[in-house]
This record gives structure tokens, sequence and C-alpha cells, in this order.
């Protein structure tokens, strides 16, 4: 129905031909420069102990020289082992996977024909708060925020010696063409992405093509950002239902609760235009790498979301969006796992998107190649179960997650454990005070959750198209595209702690797939 448009990628695979001639070319170079030093030294054993001394002390230099490059391009990312999230000392347990390096491959540059630095086409950095603003800046309904009189987190989620949890922000550089797809969730946590992609003085290249209000709320239905920092494009499309074919119209409205999908709403984001700005081209976005898909339960019923639904999410993404990637997001609590029996009917949406993702066979070279899964229920019940520990609860199971406000103005109950700092009195709404890790018991705080919610992002995105990607066909392309979801999850889909030397030190991170162990 909607024929892809393939991007040049040639000129890329040239570089990357290119990057592995060099390596080899300095792998032979080393060992030649090492065998004229030795030779050197082997000449000179005639003459004095202090100028042999001398002559030792050069070689070691020059080796060192000749091989530094190279120790720091293998050198990891260092990362919080622990189970916990008071852990222990710092450990390099994804050293193979996520990297950290200075100036290369990030790039401030937003212009789109750029050339990526050994092919690596997302990367990112983590901030001090004072120096990069929390994401808030492109959130749009009153109820996403988490700004004012809120109580601080309990110490067990704080800033210790052992690292940092939440005290820091991320921005992103990238190349790739993403779409965000879901509810409010997938629109608050896309805007926190798009915040990290725009920096100051870069917001008017957000443009906003569908949205409506509910009183002084704004939701957004449609937005495209381009070019973005890297040269990239991120777009959101709301929906309330997941995507089938059998759901098309031609033209639909933006609102809350749509039962159908538009054509219109597809075209507007594969037809919308950017300029090249140092040479004023005009770009069409036309297809996307990835698609980051939020399963908007609620709107639907753990029941309506079987395993066929998701698989056609994937098969919609493929072939309207030319997408090559889908990386599912998993469902945390929400307002309506109200009991145990709802939670379980969570739980069993999870399995399906990890037996999807396992399970997954591409159907085209030209489809998509990989299903990830971003771990983010994990993540959210670590917090709430450190927070219900800190409150006075039973963590020992899940029922404290079912523990809920009453007498409140929404029409839902909240989770007590998800809204407030305190045990309040008969759990009366007016006992709790207010906490920085979810705003109105649906939503979660995008100032703290956000930048791990986009750091993991970039990390998974770069298991595929980082550096050399990972061969799809092979056993061993496939567990190393694997391991680096994995440590990506472990980094920041955890309470595992970050060191404060990558936190604000001009430090660019990346992750690949082509040397995971």
């Amino acid at each position: 129905l909607f024929p892809r448009t393939k991007r040049e990628r040639q000129p890329g695979a040239a570089r990357r031909r290119r990057g592995l001639c060099l390596d080899r070319c300095v792998s032979v170079w080393s060992k030649r420069r090492s065998s004229e030093i030795l030779s050197i030294v082997h000449r000179s054993t005639m003459i004095n102990v202090t100028h042999r001394r001398l002559l030792l002390a050069i070689l070691f230099i020059s080796i060192n020289l000749i091989i530094l490059p190279s120790r720091i391009t293998k050198s990891g990312f260092e990362a919080g082992s622990s189970s916990g999230s008071d852990g222990g000392d710092s450990l390099a347990f994804a050293a193979n996977t996520i990297r950290a390096g200075r100036g290369a491959p990030w790039t401030d540059s937003y212009e789109p024909r750029q050339t990526k630095v050994r092919n690596v086409r997302v990367s990112f950095r983590l901030h001090d708060v004072e120096n990069e603003p929390r994401p808030d800046k492109f959130l749009s309904v009153d109820s996403f925020f988490c700004r004012q009189n809120r109580t601080d987190l309990p110490a067990v989620l704080q800033t210790n010696g052992n690292g940092r949890l939440f005290d820091f922000t991320t921005t992103v550089s990238t190349d790739l063409r993403l779409v965000f797809m879901g509810d409010s969730l997938g629109h608050q946590f896309c805007q926190g992405f798009e915040a990290a992609v725009l920096g100051r003085g870069h917001e008017h290249k957000r443009t906003v093509h569908k949205k409506y209000n509910v009183g002084r709320k704004v939701f957004d239905c449609l937005v495209s950002s381009a070019p973005v920092r890297g040269g990239g494009a991120v777009a959101f499309w709301r929906y309330t239902k997941m995507l089938q074919r059998k759901t098309w119209a031609k033209i639909t409205p933006c609102y809350s609760n749509e039962r159908l999908w538009g054509e219109n709403f597809l075209m507007e984001i594969l037809d919308h235009k950017f300029a090249d700005e140092p040479e004023g081209r005009e770009i069409t976005v036309n297809q996307f790498d990835a698609a980051i898909v939020r399963i908007p339960h609620g709107w639907m019923t753990a029941e309506e979301i079987t395993k066929e639904r998701l698989v056609e999410v994937v098969t919609f993404a493929q072939n309207l969006l030319g997408v090559r990637v889908v990386v599912f997001t998993t469902v945390g609590l929400d307002n309506n796992a109200i009991g145990a029996e709802e939670w379980a009917g969570i739980e069993k949406i999870n399995e399906y998107v990890h037996e999807i993702a396992s399970n997954f066979k591409p159907t085209s070279v030209d489809g998509v190649q990989w299903i990830m899964v971003q771990e983010w229920s994990r993540f959210t019940s670590a917090i709430l179960r450190e927070n219900g520990l800190s409150m006075g609860y039973n963590t020992s199971s899940n029922d404290f997650f079912f523990e809920r406000l009453v007498g409140g103005e929404t029409s839902w109950a909240q989770s007590v454990p998800m809204v407030c700092a305190n045990r309040p009195k008969d759990n009366l709404h007016s006992e709790c005070r207010r906490n920085k890790i979810s705003p109105d018991g649906i939503h979660w705080c995008v100032e703290t959750l956000g930048p791990r919610f986009t750091a993991s992002i970039a990390c998974l995105l770069g298991c595929v198209y980082n550096e050399r990607p990972p061969d799809r066909t092979t056993h061993r392309g496939a567990s190393r595209l694997k391991k680096c979801e994995h440590d990506c999850n472990e980094q920041f889909m955890s309470l595992n702690r970050i060191s404060d030397k990558y936190i604000g030190n001009g430090l660019t991170l990346h992750s690949t797939s082509s040397s995971a162990i």
C-alpha cells in the first residue's frame, strides 16, 4: 500500500570497510614499530647501564603510545553491579557493550547529512542537573509535572557514595529516525526524549501536527521533531488501541479515544519535511529506523492484548513505517491494576512481549530484523518496592502495590506507594505527602525517571545501529545483540547506580554489539 523509500546506506558501509582496513593497518604498523624498537635495544647491548635503562624507558613509552588508542576504544562503561540500590563499589560489568570516551563519536551538529565517526549512529551523555535542565520543557499536560510540593525520594533512592540513581539528566545525538507510539504514557516519555535531542535554541524544530484539549490540558496526537541533534528525526503517534490493518480509515480526527487509525496521521509524519540547514535543501522523513511501542493497557484490557495483536503491531510498523527495529516497553503498574488478578494480566502481557522478542524471525531482509525489550515494568516495580519498604509495608509480595488512596479528586484510586512518600492514615488522600515518582497514579515523573528512560532507549538502539551491526543470520550475532540488550537494561532499567565520573565530565557513551562477549 505504501512502498518503502530506501535511504542510501552504502557510504556508511564503505566507511566501515575503510575502518576495518585501518584497524588492520594500525595493527601491522604497531608490530613493525615494536620490532624496530626491540632491534635498536638489541644493538645497544654494549652501551653502559644508564643508557640501557634510558632506551628501555623509551621502548616502554613508545609501545604504550602505539597501543593507547585501542585501549581507549575498548574501555568499558563503569556501572554499578549490585542488585540493590545501595550497592557496592562500581564494576565494569558492561565493559564490552557500553563504552565511554571523550569527543567523538558525539556531535552537537543538527546537520542531517554528516559523516558518523566509526559508524556510531546514536550516542548519549549524562549531565549534572545544574548544567542540563531536567527534561520537562515539552511536557504539555499539568498532571505530567512533578515540580512543586514534592517530598524527596527515600534515602535508599538518593545519591550516595556509590553513585547516582536519578540526580542526572541525559542528552542524545543520533541520525536515526525514531517513532514513539502509544497513549499518554508514551506521550510524556517521548516529550522527555525530545528534550534530550533538541537543545537550547532548537525547540522550534518540534512541530505539533495534531492535538486536542481537555480543559487546560493539551494532549499531542501527532508530533515531528527534525532535524534533531545528530541529524535524525523523532515522531510521536498517539493511539489508545494498538494499530490494526482492519481499523484503517482514510481520515480520522485527533481525540482521546480513537477506534480507527487514519491514513492522514501516517502520511503526515512520513511526508514531514525539514531543512538541511547549511545548504537549504529540503529533506523528507519517508521512513523510520525504529519504533518504540508503549502498549496501551488500560485503554485495552489484558484479555484484548494477545500475542497475535502484538505481532500485528510489528507487521504494521514494518509495512507502513519501514522500521527495522521495534522496541516494546513492558507494562508497569498503573491505575487499572487494582488487585492481584489485574496485575497477573499485566505480567502475562509482558511474558508475551519476551516470547515474541525471543522467537522472532524476520520475514524479509528489508523488514523488521530485531525486536527488543525495554524492562520498564521491572524498573518501576523496583522503585515502588524500595519506596514501599521505606514506608513500612511488607514487600515480600506485591500486595502493597494495591493499597489505594480514598477520598481523592481523581476518578481512579491511586496506588499509595506510587504517589505517596509516607504511609497515610487510613489511606486518606489528604494524609498523603506527594513523592517524586508519580504525579497521579497513572503517569510517572519525567523529571525523575525520564533521564534513565532516554538513556536506556539510546543504549538499546545502539546495540543494533552502532559500529558493525550484529548479523541476524548467525547464532553469534543474535547472542551478542541479546548480551548488549541485557547490559543496557541492567544499567538503566534497574537500580544499579552510575559513578560520578561518567556524569558531567564531557564523556560520550555509546553501546555496541560488535564485541559483546
